[in-house]
């Protein structure tokens, strides 16, 4: 902007010249390049980063100064135009309107002052006979005024700014809160899903979802045919543990079984708490007797771990296993899978019973 404004002033002065208005031997090749060179000071400083450690890293100051040194210098060849080359002051000061304060608006407007009144005593010293003293009056009256008025305007875009940026921030900040509340929220309902959905004990899966589970599960193997296998468990004698070692060493034994269950079956196993110390798990991938080898790892791991006393004990598990026919709902492959568990704690307990 600074260079167009250049660029349009040196156009001016080169008609002025022509014209008549502005003296013949006006170095404006001198005054014009000066200025333009300064302008491109400026902008290798700002170009290169080095004006982001200053207050001011656009230098607005700095290139009003020049600026108003440029027009001051014009004015001294301008001939009758002086009155209307005044106006010129204020285009160099309208770069401050939306980038200073209102104390260094005043400061420039005193710059301002001091540059064209500085001009009028020199040329008055210089030249006295062709100073009128009511023109020269005139002209710096108008310039008091032009200035006041760009102060006062000046201070209240300044202040419309700072509110503006004052709201924006806010907003932003509110932005922010609102955000922080979103992710807070979306925690909540996470957690809160989780809790609908677990056992608090085990951080299993809990009854609720594991029917919801298995009916998806015996739709899609009703399309696709793939084998669906149902294992019951039951930790044998867990009331007696209960009594024995008290309700805490029975909430142990639940967890530990939970997380021996997490770390022997597979990924794609659904594991849930049926009730108390019954746990049910949906196999949707695999055949027969590979369900079987999963659950006797798991009966293995189980029976080997010893639970602290006193005094020290371990616990086994029972297991009935059910596959999967066309015929079968949720309800009744669950049956059957409880009639598999029947047998095997009929049988002894600490062993595995599978009916097809």
């Amino acid at each position: 902007m600074a260079v167009y404004s250049y660029l349009m002033v040196w156009a001016a002065t080169l008609l002025g010249i022509r014209i008549g208005y502005f003296e013949p031997d006006t170095p404006h090749w001198l005054l014009f390049g000066a200025t333009l060179a300064a302008n491109l000071v400026f902008f290798l400083i700002i170009r290169s980063g080095r004006s982001e450690r200053w207050t001011d890293p656009s230098l607005t100051v700095p290139q009003m100064m020049v600026g108003i040194i440029l027009i001051t210098a014009l004015l001294h060849y301008s001939r009758e135009l002086r009155g209307a080359m005044i106006a010129i002051y204020f285009m160099a000061m309208t770069f401050g309107v939306f980038a200073l304060s209102r104390q260094r608006m005043i400061l420039m407007s005193g710059f301002v002052l001091l540059c064209f009144c500085g001009l009028e005593a020199w040329e008055w010293q210089q030249a006295p006979e062709t100073k009128i003293l009511s023109i020269s009056f005139g002209h710096t009256s108008i310039l008091l005024l032009g200035l006041l008025w760009f102060v006062y305007v000046g201070g209240h875009i300044r202040n419309l700014q700072q509110r503006n940026q004052q709201q924006r921030a806010s907003l932003r900040a509110q932005q922010r809160h609102l955000e922080q509340i979103n992710v807070q929220l979306q925690d909540a309902m996470a957690r809160l899903e989780d809790v609908a959905i677990r056992d608090a004990l085990t951080g299993l899966f809990n009854r609720r979802h594991f029917m919801e589970r298995i009916d998806e599960e015996i739709a899609r193997a009703e399309r696709s045919g793939r084998p669906l296998h149902l294992a019951l468990i039951d930790l044998d004698h867990f009331k007696q543990i209960n009594d024995s070692h008290g309700h805490q060493a029975g909430d142990q034994v639940l967890r530990t079984f939970a997380e021996t269950a997490r770390q022997t079956l597979r990924r794609s196993d659904l594991l849930a708490r049926y009730g108390g110390e019954e746990f049910v798990v949906l196999f949707t991938d695999g055949e027969a007797e590979d369900i079987r080898q999963v659950l006797e790892r798991l009966r293995q791991a189980l029976s080997q771990h010893r639970f602290n006393g006193p005094p020290a004990f371990s616990v086994t598990l029972s297991a009935g296993v059910a596959s999967w026919h066309q015929s079968d709902t949720a309800d009744t492959l669950i049956q059957r899978a409880d009639e598999a568990l029947y047998r095997a704690k009929h049988n002894g307990r600490n062993q595995l019973v599978a009916v097809d």
